[in-house]
């Protein structure tokens, strides 16, 4: 094809072409730009924990995955990014991994009343007095009691939980989850009576009467008689322990003890892109989760693996009644 431009003995047409092939050429140049990377971190401490412990200077990010470890100068010269992060000399770390956490058990406790660090029992029961107060349905959950911080080093008695709250139940767990007290409304529920046994666990009884102190298998006898929590709450429970984990750095859990159904829970957040955190989960030892895993066998994901069962075998440390 040929074009003939005819100009009137001006400059007039020269000039409208040179302006509209330079804007050409930058459309052009501005067409060619095609990134090569999500994000770009720069001028950082990067402890890349590879065999040799190495230290680098930047990283680049494609699709959610770490593209190319290096110095800024080399990785800015080869790839584009959509983001560019200057980390001025801070330390990053891979993420780190907790082998043994409840993960979602934490997520529950979140919702529950946090008992942690109290030095006295009566300031635990203060604390749920002013929860209840504030949350005035339902079960009274809370978490995180320990007696090795009080003055008195000894297990509580349930006679304040009992005058506090007649009728609505409390269960209360120490630290560790192998040991709770409840109210007597609570055991109530539960059809607990005075010197009942149960294996793998134990209900105190002193003088013929419950104290309200429930160890291992005993818990579970209440806390099976606690409501089931929708979906949409499992679900937030799962989520919000992502996030406190992820403000401190932990991307990687093992999960001890959870039963079947929560893994489908798991799954859907995962294949959501909701639930980011990485979970090796070890199933408790009762017969329904035995049953699903011979059923469906291990189930090995990028972000999930159910290969395991946690079994119990001779209690826990700090719980001598």
């Amino acid at each position: 094809m040929t074009i003939f431009l005819s100009f009137k003995n001006n400059f007039t047409g020269v000039k409208t072409v040179c302006v509209l092939m330079l804007l050409l050429s930058m459309f052009s140049c501005q067409q060619k730009k095609e990134y090569n990377a999500d994000l770009l971190v720069k001028n950082a401490h990067v402890y890349t924990v590879d065999s040799q412990f190495s230290v680098a200077q930047a990283f680049v990010v494609r699709d959610g995955k770490i593209l190319a470890v290096g110095k800024t100068a080399e990785l800015e010269k080869k790839y584009l990014a959509k983001a560019v992060l200057d980390a001025a000399g801070k330390a990053i770390y891979p993420g780190f991994i907790d082998a043994h956490t409840h993960f979602y058990r934490y997520g529950i406790d979140l919702q529950a009343v946090d008992l942690k660090a109290i030095n006295s029992w009566n300031a635990i029961v203060d604390t749920v007095k002013v929860f209840a107060e504030n949350n005035t349905e339902g079960w009274i959950i809370g978490n995180g009691w320990d007696q090795n911080l009080w003055k008195v080093k000894q297990f509580p008695k349930k006679q304040l939980l009992d005058s506090l709250f007649p009728v609505r139940p409390v269960l209360l767990t120490r630290i560790d989850g192998h040991a709770a007290i409840a109210n007597q409304a609570a055991l109530n529920i539960a059809g607990i009576k005075p010197n009942q046994k149960i294996a793998g666990g134990q209900i105190e009884t002193i003088a013929g009467k419950l104290t309200g102190i429930l160890v291992d298998n005993a818990v579970g006898l209440v806390t099976h008689k606690i409501p089931v929590l929708t979906d949409e709450q499992t679900n937030n429970a799962l989520l919000q322990a992502q996030q406190k984990c992820f403000a401190v750095g932990l991307t990687s859990v093992a999960d001890c003890g959870l039963d079947y159904p929560l893994i489908n829970n798991i799954r859907q957040l995962q294949n959501r892109g909701d639930l980011k955190m990485r979970l090796f989960v070890m199933l408790s030892d009762n017969p329904q989760n035995l049953d699903y895993l011979f059923k469906n066998g291990a189930i090995k994901t990028p972000r999930l693996n159910v290969s395991s069962v946690k079994v119990y075998a001779d209690g826990a440390l700090g719980l001598v009644l």
